[in-house]
């Protein structure tokens, strides 16, 4: 579980930069915090079952969870899954993740 303050409320971003995968959209901004901050929407477009939804949310914070202290800090990051990533297994979504934030810069090199 993320902590408090790397929870991300009300999603309102200031001037976001939007990233598509196959598996999730994502929507990223600075915040000039210091932390990094996530949230994790999941409409019921995608499935209207709670527990799917819920599922599907926990599984993509476990991969954040799994590479956040490799994440350059002071961003907002918005997470929109794809109905297409409820069968996908965690490990596809962690790898999409990574790549994604590999490519962008948002992870740091060791």
């Amino acid at each position: 579980m993320l902590k408090k303050e790397n929870r991300l409320g009300k999603v309102k971003l200031i001037r976001p930069y939007n990233f598509n995968t196959s598996l999730f959209s994502l929507k990223t901004a600075k915040n000039n915090l210091g932390i990094n901050r996530f949230a994790f929407v999941v409409g019921k477009k995608i499935d209207k079952r709670s527990t799917v939804r819920n599922s599907l949310r926990r599984k993509v914070r476990s991969c954040i969870e799994e590479i956040f202290d490799k994440i350059e800090k002071g961003r907002d990051f918005v997470f929109y899954p794809n109905p297409k990533s409820i069968e996908a297994e965690r490990n596809d979504i962690l790898f999409e993740i990574t790549i994604l934030f590999k490519k962008q810069g948002f992870i740091k090199n060791d």
